[in-house]
């Protein structure tokens, strides 16, 4: 009996040891992870725009540009994360650090994420949940990561890849994926003020009510997508029915075909399906800290 308990309790061991090597190889090697890690670390961070979204948002939105024009800035989006995930993300940034100056939310113009139920990702979970290995079986790090595995062996055999760098939180990448896709004969595609009210968009009003209590400005931004999934929708005024007296929120609209059509060259500034590279990031966030400039912007948020 005594052998057979030594047995289980060195298997037991190395299981563990495993998953501990595999957490620490991923917070080394993947991108999500290792600025998951240090965004989560932050204490007594002084930044004056804090950036949110998922991927479309991590490849698309240059911290570097965005600290020179408005103050420090950092690009917490990750692959995969979830309005909630981002509300996670901003709840213990404000817990541990000085209040920003504005906060910029960036989601993607595959609304569908936000239909679906509640999930954060698995990445922001493990950190900001502060535990190793869950409650159950699909939390240990081996199964609950097992993809992360597949998609680094990817990366590390591609040459571009192992050129990316994460710069103030966004991942800088120049491979170029042209977007050879035909723009819709009729797009339109346009969200609407109830659209917004669905559940989906419950951790949307929260982050907004959140930088509201604490007075902190919000702007909201409309991803850009490859030309079949663009719309020819204008900037949309939103408020929350749920919530009396609560702001009007304007939503930019990014995805707009005339918007991309002026700012983005096809063939040149697309990482992959829907995925700016750092050529299009550098246009993209151009026209964000343009419209950030505008006057009437400025008017809207002193209101």
């Amino acid at each position: 009996m005594a052998r057979f308990l030594k047995f289980i309790s060195v298997l037991l061991f190395a299981f563990l040891l495993m998953n501990m090597l595999y957490l620490l190889l991923l917070s080394k090697v993947d991108w999500d992870f290792s600025k998951t890690k240090e965004a989560h670390g932050f204490k007594n961070q002084q930044l004056k725009t804090l950036v949110f979204g998922n991927s479309t948002s991590l490849d698309g939105v240059n911290a570097e540009m965005l600290s020179e024009q408005l103050g420090s800035t950092y690009n917490f989006s990750v692959g995969g994360a979830s309005l909630e995930s981002n509300y996670l993300q901003l709840k213990n940034y404000l817990k541990n650090n000085a209040k920003p100056a504005r906060v910029l939310l960036f989601i993607s113009s595959a609304h569908v994420n936000y239909k679906n139920q509640f999930e954060v990702n698995p990445i922001i979970e493990h950190y900001y949940s502060n535990t190793f290995m869950g409650t159950s079986l699909k939390d240990i790090p081996l199964y609950k990561f097992r993809w992360l595995f597949v998609e680094n062996i990817k990366k590390l055999l591609s040459a571009n890849h192992r050129k990316a760098e994460i710069k103030k939180g966004q991942l800088q990448i120049k491979v170029v994926v042209p977007d050879n896709t035909v723009a819709k004969i009729k797009m339109d595609d346009c969200l609407n003020n109830e659209d917004y009210n669905n559940p989906g968009f419950k951790y949307l009003w929260q982050i907004i009510a959140l930088c509201k209590q604490e007075g902190i400005s919000i702007s909201i931004f409309e991803m850009p997508c490859w030309k079949n999934a663009q719309n020819d929708c204008g900037d949309l005024l939103v408020n929350n029915k749920a919530e009396k007296n609560t702001d009007s929120v304007l939503i930019y609209n990014l995805n707009n075909v005339t918007r991309c059509n002026t700012l983005l060259d096809a063939k040149k500034d697309w990482l992959s399906k829907n995925h700016l590279n750092y050529f299009g990031s550098v246009k993209i966030t151009n026209e964000i800290i343009r419209i950030l400039s505008n006057p009437s912007h400025q008017a809207g948020l002193s209101k």
